[in-house]
């Protein structure tokens, strides 16, 4: 009887402690797993992991949700198992948010290292401690500006997806800005997209900006098109843009609260809330067709 009650009680205990799996806050992960030699989602789930649980994606736009430790600061995407794909981790700034988006992943049947030099564009030295993103994975600039990142998902059968996926860097006190691989494909097992200008604050000749929301159609067959509809927090349309066959639209509007809209014919993509809190931000906001 006393056997019984101890390991009753023992039972009690580690499901007051999560049952051996961590305490801790918990929180969760949403994001999009995209196959780089596609351009798209995987026809069959793919699996994110946490140090806390692991989950798999939506078919129909890659989409996950996922629980983790509260500070997590990376994970891990395992592709569909058929098709061979190393495995992809992933590392981020931590997230704390009840509810934290890491945005879109890319995988892919290889990895490159991705390198480059971010200069200031009134001075041309380098700008150290800029944070740079491109597909999903993130680097810091060294004291001289260069940087490089490793692990970047990469196809050498299909390039296209690859070469039209856009980066961003930022940095204290300059614009942001954003890039591409220039057509760059990789050597050796690395990609080298040379250097980024940023335009400091106080410039006397600030960059453009063209457009501060913009985003990419999935997918590409379907995108062209497309009617991306911006309307404020009224319901009143604000822009409109008919994507081409590039996939992408773009708008350039005043800082606010607004909501985009998608539709091609007899396809839709649910519609996304965005807020812009100044002229210098850029809002990237993707958008998949079913």
């Amino acid at each position: 009887m006393m056997r019984n009650l101890l390991a009753f009680l023992l039972i009690l205990t580690l499901f007051a402690c999560g049952g051996g799996g961590g305490g801790g806050t918990k929180i969760v992960v949403t994001g999009r797993v995209l196959n780089v030699d596609t351009g798209a989602p995987f026809s069959t789930a793919a699996t994110v992991q946490t140090s806390a649980a692991s989950s798999t994606t939506a078919v129909a736009d890659g989409s996950f949700t996922v629980q983790a430790d509260s500070g997590i600061t990376g994970l891990t995407v395992l592709a569909p198992s058929t098709l061979g794909y190393p495995v992809f981790d992933f590392v981020f700034p931590a997230k704390t948010l009840a509810v934290s988006d890491v945005g879109d992943l890319w995988v892919g049947p290889q990895k490159v290292t991705l390198r480059g030099t971010i200069r200031n564009a009134a001075t041309s030295n380098g700008i150290a401690g800029a944070k740079v993103s491109f597909g999903g994975q993130n680097g810091t600039s060294a004291t001289d500006g260069t940087f490089s990142i490793p692990n970047v998902a990469y196809s050498n059968a299909n390039t296209a997806s690859f070469l039209g996926l856009v980066g961003q860097v930022t940095a204290n006190n300059f614009f942001s800005n954003e890039f591409t691989p220039n057509g760059n494909l990789a050597i050796s097992g690395t990609v080298d997209i040379g250097e980024v200008l940023m335009t400091p604050l106080d410039s006397d000749n600030p960059p453009g900006l063209p457009y501060n929301i913009w985003g990419i159609i999935t997918p590409s067959g379907s995108a062209s098109g497309t009617i991306v509809t911006l309307k404020n927090t009224g319901g009143t349309v604000v822009r409109r843009f008919t994507v081409g066959s590039d996939a992408r639209y773009q708008f350039w509007v005043d800082p606010a609260a607004y909501r985009i809209e998608f539709q091609n014919g007899t396809l839709t993509a649910p519609a996304q809330n965005v807020t812009l809190s100044s002229t210098s931000d850029v809002i990237r906001a993707d958008a998949t067709l079913n």
